[in-house]
């Protein structure tokens, strides 16, 4: 009987954490497990709590073996504070690697950034395959947030990242915006990088009435015309914008924006709303992934906001969840980007200019006395999240890539 090829994961977010890119990882190892042996070194979780006195905690989950690092988990709010977090990660990562079994192929993700030079070096040590499965690039997403100010580590990391890419086996981008810029600014055969697009599970998230609603019965939206952003409230996501737009519609007593979630920017924009005393906006923490079908529900509209010169930087993975329940959305992402692509081909929500809180405002307008076309549009975005974004889907497509390789 053929062993199972075993597969190493790195990336610093994993189960159980709420962030975007751990869950998405952990999905993609449940689907995974039964056909290969998937090892995971993680951090500590940011958003959960998990005690325990050891350095690297061993712990299995389903058919997957977890190595917890613990790292720091600091407070995000500060850049010093997220880069001793990562750092700890980084650095005890390394250090743990080197006591596992040879892995047939090693798969870093991009949390943190140059985390992909770890799989560089023990896939050298090794001999075997190494997958850079970036979900996004830097130092591009540091210097659009204005997080990346120093010119001599910003050439280093571009450097850096430009001979990770060429040295490895395969490239796995989310989306065809990034295939695309990674070719041509770092001259990368496009047959090594392939796309595999982010998902949702629409098994755990479908649409359901509003009346059987419990989400929205606890938090009292029954009357409420409600635009949700739902997901991290970091640096990357252009927030300041939709306070800007509840501030502009204040007088629409009909109108609620909800937003949902934790992140680096989280108490910077609560202090902001707080400023204009806005009675038409309201915070709520990460809802558990089982209360998802009902939080994302809950909206008449979504709202997914980057900030301008995102394109093929960022895929913002909350689309597809948006689109498993049925519910359509706004947006607010550059023209020839994954997303902007996506709505003009299925119709399934508004696509608006970044950065500009003027056209946001007129799109909820729109969504507020359109909203027959919005049930249209979310039914439309249902069916292609069923036909092109699944989990099963897309997990398929990263096998065969695996497989190829092993």
């Amino acid at each position: 009987m053929n062993r199972k090829a075993r597969l190493l994961f790195l990336n610093r977010s994993f189960y159980p954490d709420v962030e975007a890119t751990g869950q998405l990882l952990t999905e993609l190892c449940e689907e995974l497990q039964f056909d290969f042996e998937i090892h995971v070194i993680c951090g500590n979780p940011l958003y959960r709590s998990l005690k325990t006195p050891r350095l690297v905690t061993k712990i299995s989950y389903q058919k997957i073996t977890i190595w917890r690092i613990n790292n720091t988990t600091f407070p995000k709010k500060y850049f010093i504070t997220r880069f001793i977090n990562l750092l700890s990660y980084f650095i005890l990562c390394f250090i743990w690697t080197s006591f596992l079994k040879k892995p047939d192929c090693i798969i870093a993700e991009t949390d943190p950034p140059l985390l992909a030079s770890i799989a560089y070096v023990y896939s050298r040590l090794w001999r075997c395959s190494f997958i850079y499965y970036s979900q996004d690039i830097w130092p591009q997403v540091g210097l659009i947030n204005k997080k990346m100010t120093n010119p001599v580590l910003t050439a280093i990391l571009k450097l850096v990242n430009k001979f990770l890419y060429k040295k490895a086996t395969r490239i796995i981008v989310p989306g065809r915006d990034m295939k695309h810029r990674l070719e041509e600014e770092n001259f990368i055969p496009p047959y090594k990088i392939e796309v595999v697009e982010n998902w949702a599970n629409p098994h755990l998230i479908f649409p359901i009435q509003r009346e059987n609603n419990i989400f929205i019965k606890h938090h009292s939206l029954e009357n409420k015309f409600v635009v949700m952003y739902s997901g991290n409230i970091g640096l990357s996501q252009d927030l300041e914008n939709i306070i800007s737009v509840a501030k502009a519609l204040r007088k629409h007593k009909d109108i609620l924006f909800v937003l949902i979630g934790e992140g680096a920017s989280k108490e910077k924009i609560v202090a902001m709303a707080e400023s204009f005393h806005l009675n038409n906006l309201k915070f709520l923490t990460y809802q558990e992934k089982d209360n998802l079908v009902f939080s994302l529900n809950a909206a008449h509209i979504h709202l997914v906001p980057l900030k301008k010169g995102m394109k093929g930087i960022i895929v913002p993975s909350k689309v597809y969840g948006i689109m498993a329940s049925g519910r359509p959305f706004i947006a607010a992402v550059d023209e020839g980007s994954e997303i902007d692509q996506l709505v003009k081909k299925f119709q399934c929500g508004l696509v608006v200019k970044p950065s500009d809180p003027e056209a946001l405002k007129e799109a909820v307008l729109w969504a507020f006395n359109n909203r027959d076309t919005l049930e249209t549009m979310g039914a439309n975005g249902r069916k292609a999240l069923e036909n092109h974004y699944t989990r099963k889907i897309s997990s398929a497509k990263f096998k065969k890539i695996v497989e190829n390789l092993t």
